[in-house]
């Protein structure tokens, strides 16, 4: 399951669970078409009658995407001149028109990330301009997106004067108690990306015999030694379970810039939660998230990575540090008040 989607859903389901008529437009699952009420119940969610999740009644993109800027523009059309549309991607703001104001959660600097994925960075750097433009707010998920946007179009030039940082987070049901195994058992959860130095740690894990590693849900390309052990996608559910059996987690971010600048890991979020050790590359993305509670390592080297995995199984529990998808709600929440209660002028840039 994408971070993307998860996040997004506990977001909306968290503000719904507050007050707020929230509705969620959604693409259908790739391998099955699905209906709202069994997705939320896969993820654990409990029905509210104030989130409204709907989803494309085809998997055909073209089909897909014409739905969703059907149902966005009319939503737009009929709603409140108070109402608020947050946007995650800039190429949906022709659709929203002019009555709704914008917020625009933004999770890289579009124009840098698409000239490293070889795209057309001119006109990915036009989109992000507009949607800046249009927005009341932005919000970023780490201080180093909010950085890189605010160099790239100025402090006070083209963004919106509501600026703030509103990290992920992780739920109060999956801290659970268990008993660690032995031989010892470190893991990994989340894909394997070439981006963010799985490769080098299964690599690094081969001096390391005495320690199995386990990777839920990706597993990297090429032969993997025989102590680390490739797990299917665990469901959501058991997944808090399978991380208690662990003596350390591991958080092997590479120092590139989704690493550096623009990651708030959900894996770390649910780390954190746990108590169990964390093992972590040294970047201030997981710095300004975890503080010092991490056995930090400088990123690429492998030498440093087992000493500090080493240094993690011979300590005891950590500090639990938990931050609910609440939470998040109350800080989108203080920004889409702040964005309402701005004269029409200044909403609407």
């Amino acid at each position: 399951m994408r971070a993307q989607v998860l996040q997004v859903v506990h977001t909306c389901h968290a503000l719904a669970a507050r007050g707020h008529e929230v509705t969620l437009l959604a693409n259908p699952a790739k391998d099955a078409e699905v209906e709202a009420g069994p997705l939320l119940e896969a993820w654990g969610l409990p029905p509210i009658s104030t989130f409204h999740l709907e989803i494309a009644p085809t998997r055909w993109s073209p089909g897909a995407g014409l739905w969703f800027r059907w149902k966005l523009g009319s939503w737009c059309d009929a709603s409140p001149r108070d109402s608020v549309v947050y946007v995650r991607e800039a190429k949906y703001l022709a659709v929203v028109g002019e009555r709704p104001r914008v917020v625009y959660e933004a999770h890289c600097l579009e124009r840098q990330r698409a000239a490293e994925e070889g795209e057309e960075a001119g006109v990915v750097e036009a989109m992000e301009r507009a949607v800046l433009a249009r927005s009341a707010a932005v919000v970023s998920n780490s201080g180093g997106t909010l950085a890189a946007l605010e160099a790239a179009y100025g402090p006070d030039g083209g963004l919106p004067a509501i600026r703030r940082v509103i990290h992920n987070a992780t739920r109060w049901d999956r801290v659970i108690d268990g008993e660690p195994v032995d031989p010892p058992v470190i893991a990994y959860t989340g894909s394997a990306r070439a981006y963010k130095g799985v490769a080098a740690l299964v690599e690094a894990m081969a001096a390391m015999p005495e320690v199995t590693l386990e990777l839920i849900g990706g597993v990297p390309e090429g032969p993997m030694p025989p102590n680390v052990r490739a797990v299917p996608t665990v469901p959501y559910s058991e997944l808090p379970a399978r991380l208690a059996r662990c003596r350390a987690l591991v958080l092997p971010l590479e120092d590139n810039s989704f690493g550096r600048q623009f990651t708030s890991p959900l894996k770390l979020w649910d780390y954190l939660a746990t108590g169990i050790p964390i093992v972590a590359a040294d970047l201030p993305t997981v710095r300004e998230i975890a503080g010092e509670l991490p056995f930090y390592y400088p990123p690429g080297s492998a030498s440093g990575l087992r000493s500090a995995v080493a240094a993690a199984l011979a300590s005891g529990p950590r500090p639990r540090r938990i931050r609910t998808w609440d939470d998040r709600a109350l800080e989108v929440e203080a920004v889409l008040a702040e964005v309402v209660a701005l004269p029409r002028s200044a909403a609407s840039r």
